[in-house]
């Protein structure tokens, strides 16, 4: 038994490992050691920060969604609920829906127990969970069919008790805040 969510890919024959690659669905995967992603993000560079996010989040919208066949506009919540349990089951820490308001085109998400966050706790200078942030801006432009982007208010790694993280249109971030204009290009 992996975990409850993984297990229903496993009866289902939907998860399998074959010529030497894991499958989910469709999906090829690797199982990756959090050090080797948070060897880039030790380095506290903002730039490479974004170029990060920013390759993240275009990868997830050309790729990423197509290979799970989501469509938001038929699926809506449970699309978005699959993906938090998605991301959550493959250890991306605990991902909780905080607010959100397809109206607005705006989004709360709060994340416990980052691996990123916990592996730079107290060694960082920056924002470190921008993996997610770049997910999470792919997704979510896809879901409110509108390009958003997604900025780390509050991290793990700095302090905070948890990670959360605003998502909302692109542009109608202030950039007079110092944390936005680290984590978003101006």
């Amino acid at each position: 038994m992996l975990n409850s969510f993984y297990d229903k890919f496993i009866f289902t024959n939907t998860l399998k490992y074959s010529d030497g690659n894991f499958w989910l669905v469709h999906l090829p995967f690797m199982l990756v050691p959090v050090e080797l992603m948070v060897a880039l993000l030790r380095r506290n560079d903002a730039d490479l920060n974004q170029e990060i996010y920013y390759a993240i989040k275009e990868a997830t919208l050309r790729h990423l969604l197509r290979q799970f066949d989501l469509n938001f506009g038929l699926q809506g919540q449970k699309a978005i609920e699959f993906i938090q349990a998605f991301f959550t089951a493959s250890g991306w820490g605990t991902i909780h829906s905080l607010d959100s308001d397809v109206s607005r085109k705006r989004a709360i998400l709060v994340v416990e127990h980052s691996p990123f966050a916990m592996a730079l706790k107290g060694k960082t200078k920056l924002e470190v969970d921008h993996y997610l942030r770049g997910l999470l801006a792919g997704i979510f432009s896809a879901y409110f069919a509108q390009n958003s982007d997604c900025v780390e208010v509050k991290c793990m790694g700095l302090g905070a008790p948890h990670c959360e993280f605003l998502i909302k249109p692109s542009g109608q971030f202030k950039l007079d805040s110092v944390m936005t204009r680290r984590q978003l290009r101006t």
